[in-house]
């Protein structure tokens, strides 16, 4: 399979995530940033939809791409996939990062979508000198404003709690009419409540676990209906490897997936995001709900499983730090050639029952 699929209505979507982290010992970084464009590049050749870039602060022990850099580099070394970047909104200017955004938006002929992030690691806040009890109300008032800035035709102020404007007006637009797709994220009832009020979809993190997502999954479905609201998309992020076995995939995943969940751990990602009760635990293991992990028909299976939550947009997180490249690209191959064509098959087969 080669280039990027016709997507159709109600069609399963495949996109890879680059979480930007380089590793600190490499000798050569510029060698590391060759390898996310050589993933990149792989997606787009494989058949994924978009290819995604996170959001990091002062990122140890592995330094990470600043988000708005790499997305423009991005727009240069891919043709046709949709380029997605997650912000953190409570720790942004909106009239600065509107701007930002719009110039992507420009430079990738309006491929771009944003991942508008409530945040959840107190460092970064700190580092920033926001309170974090401030982050929803600093995340309303972030997007309200670039959304005027994007849309009205007249200068317009803004009086907020956090951001007071007078008589600005943003020149700029987005390439599409419609303008930039905003896909919240949330990890709780009540932020994706707030995600189908403020978002065009809800952006699922990987972080969540599945038994999580299914009670958080009936949540959105709910709010969309009180609202009067449908929405095209329903997008999930999930750690990914595919081997061509279930044991040799697990075997080169799990000793990454224990260090990287470490480090988050440190930052607070249990206490803030996921739940204690879902910490790693003693030693490397499979984490449950999670990832997905496993041979090709294994990794297609558990696809389905998400896929009956309502969700049919997965942007995979392929390589953390510490996995091999060449696992790294095997496992981009296997999911464009093998697992994509499974699950669409399954897709179209209940659709026609």
């Amino acid at each position: 399979m080669t280039g990027s699929r016709e997507i159709c209505a109600g069609d399963v979507r495949f996109g890879l995530f680059l979480s930007g982290w380089l590793d600190p010992a490499e000798a050569n970084p510029p060698r590391r940033l060759d390898a996310h464009l050589s993933r990149a590049a792989a997606a787009e050749t494989a058949g994924f939809s978009s290819v995604w870039v996170g959001q990091h602060f002062l990122g140890a022990p592995w330094p990470v791409l600043d988000t708005t850099a790499f997305l423009g580099r991005l727009c240069a070394a891919t043709k046709s996939v949709e380029l997605g970047g997650i912000y953190l909104l409570p720790l942004a200017h909106p009239v600065a990062l509107a701007e930002a955004l719009v110039s992507l938006d420009h430079l990738s002929g309006g491929r771009l979508i944003v991942g508008a992030a409530l945040g959840w690691a107190p460092r970064e806040f700190a580092a920033f000198g926001v309170p974090m009890s401030e982050r929803v109300s600093r995340f309303r008032e972030g997007l309200r404003i670039m959304e005027q800035l994007w849309r009205s035709d007249e200068p317009f102020d803004f009086v907020g709690r956090h951001f007071e404007l007078h008589d600005v007006r943003m020149l700029a637009r987005p390439v599409r009419q419609q303008g930039i797709p905003v896909w919240v994220g949330a990890s709780s009832e009540k932020a994706v409540r707030r995600a189908a009020r403020l978002g065009d979809t809800w952006l699922a993190s990987s972080h969540t676990p599945q038994e999580v997502l299914a009670d958080l999954s009936s949540v959105f479905q709910d709010s969309l209906l009180r609202a009067g609201k449908d929405v095209s998309r329903r997008p999930l992020f999930r750690h990914c490897l595919v081997a061509e076995t279930d044991e040799l995939a697990v075997q080169r995943f799990v000793d990454a997936f224990d260090s990287y969940y470490r480090v988050l751990g440190e930052w607070g990602i249990f206490s803030q995001v996921v739940g204690e009760g879902h910490a790693q635990g003693a030693g490397p293991r499979l984490p449950a709900g999670r990832a997905i992990v496993g041979s090709p028909s294994a990794v297609a299976r558990q696809i389905d499983e998400y896929r009956a939550l309502g969700f049919d947009d997965f942007v995979f997180q392929v390589g953390l730090p510490g996995t091999a490249e060449a696992w790294v690209q095997e496992s981009i191959s296997l999911l464009g050639s093998e697992v994509l064509p499974m699950v669409q098959t399954h897709a179209v087969k209940e659709a026609t029952r």
